[in-house]
């Protein structure tokens, strides 16, 4: 006798076409001016269907982060394992992150502005754990090995190196034949060259100097996550 529910299997399926969905919705047209009516529509399903998955707009829009971040840490994870020099486990890095750029800024803004603080904080420690913490082991590589400069002497912690890294990639202009795995490796290869050597002409004291002046004051950690 069937019991009139569905299975546990289809219901799963449902969970992940709502995600899917809200997860185009959302970084198209930001949090706000989506609905969940628009998503349940998206579906083929009834907002009541929907709730029965998700309590609210914020719950589907955290579960909808989790699982693109959940699906990035996966990425990045095995670019952070590979065996290799750094500079080229930070190419494949910014290689595989540009997919994702334009929907980490919306993140970005939608988890300053539009979330409860609560969701905020659940959010900010999901991207840490899945975004930041596996580029910073790359740069915890580097400084075991002695291929980085020590924090200490005018080096940076992984972590704070990690955060260099993604704002480049948040604000490095495109190049325009970003279509091409050609001018991809190009575009990751000037970034990676500019975070690990700079711009300034091989033992330039003045680059140095002038890139440090730059940088005094400035709280790289909240300018990304701002």
């Amino acid at each position: 006798m069937k019991s009139g529910h569905p299975p546990a299997e289809d219901g799963g399926e449902t969970r992940r076409t709502i995600l899917r969905e809200a997860h185009r919705l959302f970084m198209e047209l930001g949090y706000r001016a989506v609905s969940t009516r628009q998503i349940a529509d998206a579906c083929g399903l009834t907002q009541p269907a929907l709730y029965h998955h998700f309590a609210d707009k914020q719950d589907l829009y955290v579960a909808m982060l989790r699982d693109n971040l959940d699906t990035i840490q996966g990425g990045l994870e095995r670019i952070a394992r590979r065996d290799g020099d750094i500079g080229e486990r930070l190419r494949q890095v910014v290689r595989y992150l540009p997919a994702t750029r334009s929907d980490m800024g919306q993140m970005f803004h939608d988890i300053e502005h539009e979330v409860g603080a609560e969701a905020r904080r659940a959010l900010e420690e999901a991207f840490h754990r899945g975004v930041v913490a596996p580029i910073a082991a790359i740069f915890a590589d580097g400084l075991q090995r002695g291929l980085l400069r020590d924090p200490r002497h005018s080096g940076a912690d992984p972590v704070t190196a990690a955060f260099l890294l993604l704002s480049m990639l948040r604000y490095a202009p495109a190049s325009e034949d970003r279509q091409t795995s050609a001018s991809d490796a190009r575009h990751a290869e000037t970034i990676v060259d500019v975070l690990l050597h700079g711009l300034a002409v091989p033992n330039s004291s003045h680059g140095r100097e002038q890139h440090n002046e730059n940088w005094k004051g400035v709280d790289i950690h909240d300018d990304v996550i701002g």
